[in-house]
């Protein structure tokens, strides 16, 4: 298996240049495994866990939205925010999903229902990121 250039940047610049053998992600349109010479290939992110592979080592992300570009020589990642599974507090994602859901559930008509439901998207990205899904 090879390798190819995985760029990732955030609205705040370049969060990670580096090389992997495997990219796996959540598109909007379903999970999607990125090997070296994937057919090109842009897509909508969801929010969700990613996970990447060099050798035996395996790094998950919480990827918070964004755009997926797959060209021959290498994949960038153009995301509203991303965080590695390391610096993901899970107590904090349950309690923070755990309000949303409240929130959502309480069908009060001055809910931002579209702030709460990002809300509830975030935390259950970094959960499933922190519990490996």
């Amino acid at each position: 298996m090879g390798v190819f250039k995985l760029e990732i940047i955030t609205p705040k610049g370049v969060y990670l240049e580096t090389e992997v053998e495997s990219l796996t992600i959540k598109l909007t349109s379903g999970y999607r495994t990125i090997l070296k010479g994937h057919a090109p290939l842009i897509g909508a992110i969801g929010y969700d866990e990613m996970h990447t592979v060099k050798g035996n080592v395996t790094n998950r992300y919480a990827v918070h939205g964004g755009v997926l570009n797959v060209t021959l020589d290498k994949v960038m990642l153009l995301v509203n925010g991303i965080e590695n599974e390391k610096d993901i507090d899970l107590a904090r994602a349950e309690a923070a999903r755990d309000r949303a859901k409240e929130r959502l559930e309480s069908k009060d008509p001055s809910l931002d229902v579209k702030r709460a439901t990002l809300a509830l998207n975030k935390a259950l990205a970094r959960i499933n990121t922190v519990n490996g899904k």
